[in-house]
């Protein structure tokens, strides 16, 4: 497993990446004061992204995000599942909170090529 955190103001996120055999992940971004499962995002190099938004959801912003930079590097089959909420956020909060995420996004890319 790989666990990757970021903590700036009142937002806390974090993300943690399991492998299902040598080439596929799973990859878990939650956080806020009420985690859950928002959307999931899912893909492979050769195909198009399929995402799932449950409800009203939001985080497809984010695990779309993540998935097109994880689709340069990674060759075999993911899925991201996100769910953050913060209960007030405001548009500065929300920028930072897409900031982190992709901030996270490259660690775990970095971390995925060694």
């Amino acid at each position: 497993m790989i666990h990757i955190h970021k903590n700036r103001g009142r937002i806390y996120i974090q993300m943690d990446a399991y492998h299902m055999g040598t080439e596929d992940i799973v990859i878990l971004i939650s956080g806020g004061d009420r985690p859950h499962l928002g959307t999931i995002t899912a893909g492979t190099q050769n195909q198009p992204l399929q995402t799932i938004q449950f409800q009203q959801h939001q985080e497809f912003y984010i695990t779309e995000e993540i998935a097109i930079s994880l689709r340069k590097q990674w060759h075999g089959n993911f899925a991201i599942c996100g769910g953050i909420h913060i209960d007030q956020i405001n548009r500065e909060e929300i920028n930072q909170l897409i900031e982190m995420v992709i901030e996270m996004g490259n660690e775990l890319t970095l971390y995925l090529q060694k």
